[in-house]
């Protein structure tokens, strides 16, 4: 069973982007979107929790199942998205060792938020946007990838317990196997079960976006000093590491567009909140999550023109 989604990104009926401008197509939805999030935090107070469940227990598995289980996958596949993101973890993590020796500072509020991009609220979407159904399921498997490395390596880094077993608490990790089972047996779903799997899915992308938003606005004030740092490490050693990772490994086509994108993203939010539960300078965390937010805005559509 074969869906296909035109690439184009619409931005305005009858509005047509020139070559130069055309990579800002995908980011500027996101960045609307992470944008109406912070200005609603400034006049509405809400709590995000529920949303965080329908997203974490509902939207995402239902997003990483169908993403996974439709589009035509290979093994190899699954092997080149799983060497970027283990390149780009490696090269930043080296980049962060090698700051702590010229600096004599190290802190896990420094290392999670470098180590760890946005692979889900921003990478997601960003890869939909830019490179179509194709990019989003490979998006969506390099999301999958990094949630089981940031909640196994990143709680081990927090000096938090029992990550093994916060693995598989994750309903998104069954989703992700029970998608990659359909798509490699080619076994087809049924229309009138994709079809509400697959309008649930879709609906957590805005829902993302804009709780991001919500929690950038909501996060305490900034620190200086080491934060900036941390974001450039983030933001310009992720992606220097990811264009080693593809050099080496010769990786082309949308699997190289794909590492290459998250590579250069900015920290995830879920790094703050993992900083603050075990107490591990969580203001630095969040101001390397902003910094590197506001830094993702440059840098992104610079990627984005480099590979498209």
């Amino acid at each position: 069973m074969r869906r296909r989604v035109d690439r184009s990104v619409r931005l305005g009926k009858g509005w047509q982007m020139s070559s130069a401008l055309r990579p800002l197509a995908p980011v500027v939805p996101v960045f609307v979107l992470i944008a109406i999030g912070f200005v609603f935090a400034r006049y509405k107070k809400i709590s995000l929790d529920p949303i965080t469940e329908i997203v974490v227990y509902l939207g995402a598995p239902c997003l990483v199942f169908t993403s996974l289980a439709t589009k035509p996958l290979f093994a190899a596949d699954i092997a080149v998205i799983l060497a970027g993101a283990v390149g780009i973890i490696a090269g930043v993590g080296l980049l962060i060792w090698l700051y702590a020796l010229l600096t004599d500072f190290s802190s896990p509020g420094l290392t999670l938020p470098v180590l760890f991009m946005n692979a889900g609220n921003m990478g997601i979407p960003l890869a939909l946007f830019a490179f179509g159904e194709p990019g989003l399921q490979r998006g969506t498997l390099f999301y999958v990838m990094i949630t089981l490395m940031h909640n196994s390596l990143g709680l081990y880094l927090l000096g938090g317990k029992g990550g093994a077993r916060e693995i598989f608490r994750l309903p998104l990790i069954y989703a992700a196997v029970l998608g990659l089972l359909f798509n490699l047996a080619k076994i087809p779903i049924p229309e009138p079960i994709f079809q509400p799997l697959s309008v649930l899915g879709m609906s957590v992308i805005p829902l993302m976006l804009v709780s991001l938003g919500y929690r950038l606005y909501t996060m305490p004030s900034l620190t200086w000093g080491h934060s900036f740092a941390g974001a450039l490490i983030r933001v310009i050693g992720g992606f220097a590491s990811a264009y080693l990772t593809v050099e080496l490994l010769g990786i082309h086509g949308i699997n190289r567009q794909i590492i290459l994108l998250y590579g250069s993203l900015p920290s995830a939010v879920i790094n703050f909140m993992l900083t603050e539960k075990y107490s591990r300078d969580p203001e630095l965390a969040a101001s390397i999550i902003l910094f590197s937010t506001v830094l993702a805005v440059i840098a992104v559509p610079l990627v984005l023109w480099l590979v498209l």
